[in-house]
């Protein structure tokens, strides 16, 4: 069998790897990877990945050997903004909508990827059955702006001046007065039933979690949300994941509709 097999004139291409068949496309205008299974579990479960696609590998091909698809939409340096949300609608319509795929598909934020997850969540509380946030970012405030909150993380002074950008805020004041904060907006997504889980170090110098996904998971607590956090005494930003995805893939599993 070829490797590479090229199919609807060149805007596919399918690799197949040991794990699983990568399949590449474009979607409005952007790159979209997807893990494809051998054979797809029942209802087409499917892991959306916010950002870092591939990152944590033997968790996405942990998933695979399931029967999850794994997908990845690259929409970097947007920050969760209408603009990225945009094109997840259309990809969420090319995947549910045409393909088949789960209605509810679980998504994964490792670090500035939980600002999109957190995005969708919001948006579409319905088309969500777990937020996984791995060191995620929930506070722009804390990252990339650096500013200090219960702790303070080192920020990105670049990745600020992006942020600002996409978001056409013409000051850090304008900014940091405007800029939603961890929960807002996430009521209903426990209304909707959906399952959160953190995986975090506890000594996060970049992400600290105390301003991000913690006020996230006290929300879900407070508001009697199913949750499930896996803190890692004394880890910093990276590495990300666990040194044994198989806990979190048997709470996914359980978890995702």
């Amino acid at each position: 069998m070829p490797r590479i097999l090229l199919a609807l004139l060149g805007l596919v291409t399918c690799v197949v790897a040991s794990a699983a068949t990568i399949e590449k496309l474009t979607i409005d205008g952007k790159a979209v990877t997807v893990k494809v299974p051998d054979q797809a579990a029942p209802g087409k479960p499917w892991l959306w990945v916010g950002e870092f696609a591939g990152h944590l590998k033997s968790l996405e091909d942990g998933l695979v050997e399931k029967g999850w698809h794994v997908v990845y939409v690259g929409v970097s340096n947007q920050f969760g903004s209408a603009r990225s949300m945009d094109t997840w609608e259309k990809a969420y319509e090319e995947f549910h909508g045409k393909r088949g795929f789960s209605a509810k598909p679980a998504l994964l934020g490792i670090s500035r990827g939980g600002l999109y997850v957190n995005a969708w969540a919001r948006l579409h509380p319905d088309r969500v059955s777990i937020l996984c946030l791995d060191n995620g970012v929930c506070d722009i405030r804390s990252w990339p702006g650096g500013f200090q909150l219960n702790a303070k993380g080192k920020g990105s002074a670049n990745d600020w001046k992006l942020y600002k950008a996409e978001f056409k805020f013409t000051s850090d004041e304008e900014a940091l007065a405007k800029s939603l904060r961890p929960t807002d907006g996430l009521g209903p997504v426990i209304k909707a039933g959906v399952f959160l889980v953190s995986v975090h170090g506890t000594a996060d110098t970049v992400v600290p979690f105390v301003d991000n996904a913690k006020p996230v998971v006290d929300f879900w607590e407070k508001h009697g949300g199913k949750f499930k956090v896996f803190p890692k005494q004394g880890g910093d930003h990276h590495p990300h994941g666990l040194p044994d995805p198989k806990p979190l893939i048997e709470v996914l599993m359980a978890e995702v509709k």
